[in-house]
């Protein structure tokens, strides 16, 4: 049996389900038809389905056995796609239902890893803008808000002041039912990707030209800079990678995934966000951690493939 037919055997035929209508849209655009290229070098059947159409009937009539989510934000990775699947009976990568359900909801992930032990910044829900002097109080100036359920840093603000507060709230009050303001935190980011069960190489984030790890500088700025290995001590790797398995366990997320935090002054990992359908983009930090370890992009692909569908 040659490779094609023996992945023909393993994964059927598969659709890359990207596009969407999140507001993550154009960033699974390009993840979608990176990872399409990629199954397709590694002479799987690959098929793109942009979930903006008719996907279902799609997915149904031309008899698909297995999907490569690479839908971002509230289309991908908030849980819903992955009960449609289950019930197509259509194996898929990453996470499940629940854990999706439970990542994308900051709130929601945020008070799980509290009860559970594990250090994320200081927060408060926010009901109106007369919470200002509250946040103002508790977290001190500046401040972040956010919505509760949205990827890539949309609709991240930091605030500095009421008038900033005003302004930025009444925009996410448009589009987002929960909004969180959430302690500052100043310095370098940090990424541990997941792969198979296993935390791959840091990833350490410097934004240059920008306040946080924000949209542009995720996406589009050519001033960030990326450094893996972290230049964290060996000792100090070891220890945040094993507190990182420990939040990916909670969550049950095993195939792949990644998480996003600072390291405090104790050394300590301070979560910010779990991905279920993290960016595998020129700018995305799975590919990079995992080329450390010599995985390349299109061996990756079709890795993340393997240990989902398996």
């Amino acid at each position: 049996m040659g490779l094609k037919e023996e992945n023909e055997d393993k994964f059927g035929k598969v659709a890359v389900l990207y596009g969407g209508y999140s507001s993550e849209r154009d960033i699974s655009l390009i993840t979608g038809k990176a990872v399409h290229e990629a199954l397709l070098n590694c002479t799987v059947d690959s098929h793109l389905i942009d979930t903006r159409g008719g996907f279902i009937d799609q997915l149904v009539q031309e008899d698909f056995k297995s999907a490569w989510i690479a839908l971002h934000g509230s289309d991908g990775e908030d849980g819903k796609i992955q009960s449609i699947l289950n019930l197509l009976g259509i194996k898929y990568t990453g996470a499940n239902t629940l854990s999706c359900s439970m990542t994308m909801n900051k709130l929601f992930s945020k008070n799980i890893l509290i009860s559970n032990g594990f250090q994320t910044p200081d927060f408060v829900l926010i009901d109106d803008e007369k919470d200002y002097e509250f946040i103002e109080h508790r977290l001190k100036i500046p401040f972040v808000i956010k919505p509760c359920s949205q990827g890539s840093s949309i609709g991240v603000f930091i605030i500095k002041e009421k008038k900033d507060y005003k302004e930025k709230l009444k925009t996410l009050l448009q589009f987002n039912d929960w909004i969180i303001a959430e302690k500052y935190y100043k310095g370098s980011e940090y990424t541990a990707g997941l792969l198979n069960g296993e935390v791959l190489p840091l990833v350490k984030i410097n934004a240059s030209n920008e306040e946080f790890y924000n949209y542009e500088a995720k996406y589009l700025s050519e001033d960030t800079t990326y450094i893996c290995p972290s230049q964290l001590a060996e000792s100090i790797e070891s220890k945040v990678k094993e507190t990182c398995s420990d939040v990916f366990n909670l969550f049950n997320i095993n195939s792949w995934g990644r998480l996003d935090f600072f390291i405090n002054d104790d050394n300590q990992p301070v979560f910010l966000e779990l991905n279920t359908v993290p960016g595998m983009t020129s700018h995305s930090l799975v590919p990079m951690a995992a080329k450390e370890i010599g995985i390349n992009f299109d061996n990756l692909c079709l890795e993340i493939l393997r240990t989902s569908i398996n």
